[in-house]
């Protein structure tokens, strides 16, 4: 690949337009084609700073490189349609369009008059194939190929919309799975957070780092952020730029532009264990694996000067929003994830919910319980729901839980998660759960409404103490009794982690969840002993049977973070995709406090709403999306 990206190449744009691509320029470019062409990597993922030629080398190399010279399918993976226009006519096309393989362009047909396009045939046979985070699942199945090639990878890193199946980088990298040790996985993309992809991939791989010899001590060094000084004391912009420089880790000698520029020339990449002499050998084994990650900082690009980046320091330090100005400069110049001052406050762990049983069975309510709710959480494919029975109407305990299958992919959406909630409804919630004495139904169930929130609310009107409800953050959470808002919601009550409100397309309200509020409560009645007032508990069963519900418990983590103008703020940030179960929890938890509510208000505000409700005749004709 070196040998083919250095004699076919041409630069379409910059500052050296029309000259053939060289390592010369940016050594580390080099190295990295190097490690591709050992041949030890199934996998290969590249973090690196902006300006650097990262979307070159890292994904528009590659792809020429498999669709040119050695002429077979590639995978081109980018988050959106649009993104794929996009790079195909800003990074790719301008690449092909300079070297000698321009005629190879289709004349006609997807590629060759720009619009929207999923696959492009050059005229060599070779096939250049997109594929986006969009989409159901099943348009990233069923497709195989040897080679994929990634950009904006964080961007992909997550399940495309309430999809049950698993993300969208696994899913596209599973059209590869067929070939084994012979595939070949390219990521390109900047740092975003630590728990995003490109970080996993790079720190989970070999984690690679370039080291640059030192001019004055001879030491082969890898400087950081905390070795760039000069520009902390300017008072100037000029001044930052003259003062800006490196300081050498190892003799503190600080170096000019030349110096480090000279540094560079004289690089080795050091994979994680590994250490490197004075002489620039490196010692220690290879790391056990066939993923290649590297991260490479502004220190290695010889395309930016350091009193560029001194500048960008200065201004970064004096700007009015200095959270967004770190995150930049640690993303776009230091090729780091950012990561904020937050606190996490979560200490919960799957296995040790799983235990919280006691000696009630699966559906069966406890003697001392005084009533149920139950809260659903719909998805496209799955409904993940939550029955609470209240023990005393303080004592949370789980007596059941469960999935409901919704028939999306054989019938409409909308007809599939109405009848899937008809027959939960019919199945569980008017058969009830086992008493000493009898059986007892849910008092009260919520039904969240962010997924087809007509349906939602459709089912709910047509059926008994069933009621829409709709979860908010912290930050979104709030208003004031009597408020109305734009879109025609009154705001009828304010109540500790809920409000009641009126839409004019619903007869019965709607509760508006604080759902921040209500994992918390969850997760803090996970610290209560299970055998003092307040627990919340799960009925007897074997830990591993409860093990999927509890993994959906800790999917989120809670943080404290300090926020201008509100002062510590405490929020739950998602770290898997599968929290539905804590969703649907929260639920069934606010429910409880309503329902408690709801019978010590002489006014009872719920049954006044639906007393006064004014009827609407005509589902259809209610702008609740389609039907």
């Amino acid at each position: 690949m070196r040998e083919f990206a250095e004699q076919e190449i041409i630069l379409p744009t910059g500052p050296h337009e029309g000259r053939r691509f060289s390592c010369d320029r940016n050594p580390w470019n080099g190295l990295y084609l190097d490690q591709i062409d050992s041949g030890n990597w199934t996998s290969i993922s590249l973090t690196a700073m902006r300006q650097g030629g990262k979307t070159l080398i890292g994904s528009a190399i590659p792809v020429c490189y498999h669709l040119f010279e050695l002429r077979e399918t590639v995978i081109y993976a980018v988050p959106t349609t649009d993104m794929a226009m996009d790079k195909w006519n800003r990074d790719l096309l301008p690449v092909i369009k300079s070297s000698r393989y321009a005629d190879m362009i289709p004349k006609v047909g997807s590629g060759s008059r720009g619009g929207e396009f999923v696959t492009i045939q050059f005229a060599n046979g070779a096939v250049l194939r997109f594929m986006t985070g969009g989409g159901s699942d099943k348009s990233r199945a069923g497709f195989t190929a040897r080679v994929i090639v990634e950009t904006e990878t964080d961007g992909m890193d997550e399940s495309g919309g309430k999809s049950d199946e698993t993300d969208k980088l696994t899913q596209i990298e599973g059209c590869c799975r067929a070939y084994g040790s012979m595939k070949r996985i390219y990521r390109e993309c900047t740092a975003s957070t630590e728990s995003g992809r490109i970080w996993r991939e790079v720190t989970g791989g070999t984690n690679s780092r370039i080291y640059i010899k030192c001019q004055h001590c001879g030491e082969y060094v890898l400087p950081e952020r905390n070795h760039f000084a000069g520009w902390q004391t300017a008072d100037t912009e000029n001044e930052a730029a003259r003062e800006a420089h490196l300081i050498c880790p190892s003799c503190g000698t600080a170096w000019s532009e030349d110096d480090r520029k000279n540094a560079n020339r004289d690089c080795r990449i050091v994979h994680a264990g590994q250490t490197i002499d004075r002489s620039g050998i490196v010692h220690g084994p290879v790391p056990d694996t066939k993923s290649f990650g590297l991260r490479v900082s502004f220190v290695n690009n010889l395309l930016e000067d350091q009193s560029v980046v001194g500048v960008d320091e200065w201004k970064a330090s004096r700007a009015a929003d200095t959270d967004l100005a770190e995150r930049q400069m640690l993303q776009y110049v230091w090729a780091m994830p950012y990561s904020s001052e937050a606190t996490t406050l979560t200490t919960q762990d799957s296995s040790s919910i799983a235990r919280r049983t006691i000696s009630y069975g699966r559906g069966v309510v406890p003697d001392d319980a005084t009533f149920i709710t139950v809260g659903m959480d719909q998805g496209k494919r799955l409904c993940h729901w939550v029955a609470f029975a209240w023990r005393n109407g303080v004592t949370p305990h789980i007596i059941d839980y469960g999935r409901q299958e919704v028939a999306s992919d054989e019938i409409e959406e909308e007809k599939a998660l109405l009848l899937a909630m008809r027959d939960f409804r019919d199945t569980v919630l008017k058969q009830g759960w086992k008493t000493s004495n009898g059986t007892m139904t849910s008092s009260l169930s919520f039904f969240d409404r962010g997924w087809l929130p007509g349906v939602v609310t459709k089912f709910c009107e047509e059926s008994e103490n069933c009621f829409p409800s709709f979860g908010l953050g912290v930050r979104r959470f709030g208003g004031l009794a009597g408020e109305k808002r734009d879109t025609g919601t009154i705001v009828k009550a304010v109540k500790d982690g809920y409000m009641l409100v009126t839409m004019p397309t619903c007869r019965k309200p709607v509760i508006e969840v604080n759902s921040d509020h209500w994992k918390s409560w969850i997760h803090s009645r996970l610290n209560v002993k299970t055998t003092e007032s307040g627990a919340l508990t799960l009925y007897q069963s074997p830990p591993h049977e409860h093990l999927w519900i509890c993994k959906h418990f800790v999917a989120e983590k809670k943080e404290e973070e300090f926020v201008a103008g509100k002062g510590l703020v405490t929020r739950w940030v998602a770290i898997n995709r599968n929290n539905h179960g804590l969703d649907a929890a929260a639920l069934a938890a606010c429910a409880g406090q309503v329902y408690q509510d709801e019978n010590q208000d002489q006014n009872k505000p719920i049954q006044a709403i639906e007393d006064n409700a004014i009827p609407v005749s005509d589902f259809a004709s209610r702008k609740q999306g389609r039907w």
